[in-house]
């Protein structure tokens, strides 16, 4: 899982209703990432950057930490942390890409209609499946310490970028009461914000990924989806 090395592995219930095949074909560990062909030991120290940058931002937030907090935390030198990146926001970047990149891989391909419930719930399901195999990444990125123009792009990329897209072929074929940049502004931001609150559960208060998605969808097909 994604949590440092001799630590406690702070990821969601294990649950038998999750369907497996869901997301096995991303590279779902945040602090490895697949940087194509490396040796162990290059693996070995990206993986203690990371780990280390993440616990930093959860402790001191992302504008107070230092490429020098960094390497002290993760026991290695200057030198070799920029063998792996320009700086702090070099790094920061790469977690973007990341998770920008896993998300479009898990929404890319299905059908989106809004009549078609299972298909949404599958798909919604398998975000949160996601968010919360990462949710010790998710909470130090998308919490008060983490960066607000890291957050404000990838509500954007996520949010806008790929459930509007969808909505946006939708709406070429039927025709809504309210504008639609409205009515994307309304699920970009309550959306996001059902997932800020969701990650912020401790272990036992979260709900499952299933139970979130179910969440998600009456609010949204009690809403917007049937403004005509």
């Amino acid at each position: 899982m994604i949590s440092p090395p001799g630590t406690r592995a702070d990821t969601a219930r294990p649950s038998g209703r999750t369907d497996p095949n869901m997301t096995q074909n991303l590279q779902n560990d945040i602090l490895t990432p697949d940087s194509g062909p490396r040796d162990r030991r290059f693996l070995k120290t990206e993986r203690a950057i990371r780990c280390a940058f993440i616990d930093l931002v959860a402790e001191k937030g992302f504008d107070e930490l230092s490429v020098k907090d960094i390497v002290d935390a993760a026991d290695i030198g200057r030198g070799t942390f920029y063998l792996h990146y320009k700086d702090k926001y070099d790094l920061l970047e790469s977690f973007e890409t990341q998770i920008g990149n896993d998300l479009r891989e898990i929404i890319r391909g299905e059908v989106f209609p809004l009549t078609e419930g299972r298909t949404l719930t599958k798909t919604v399901v398998a975000l949160f499946a996601y968010f919360e195999e990462n949710i010790r990444v998710m909470r130090a990125l998308f919490g008060e310490k983490g960066s607000c123009s890291f957050q404000t792009r990838l509500k954007e990329r996520l949010w806008h970028d790929v459930f509007a897209e969808k909505l946006v072929t939708v709406a070429l074929q039927d025709s809504f009461a309210v504008p639609l940049e409205y009515l994307l502004a309304y699920v970009n931001a309550s959306h996001f914000n059902v997932f800020l609150t969701w990650i912020q559960k401790t272990d036992q208060e979260r709900e499952s990924p299933e139970e979130i998605a179910r969440i998600i969808l009456k609010i949204s097909l009690l809403s917007p989806y049937r403004i005509r």
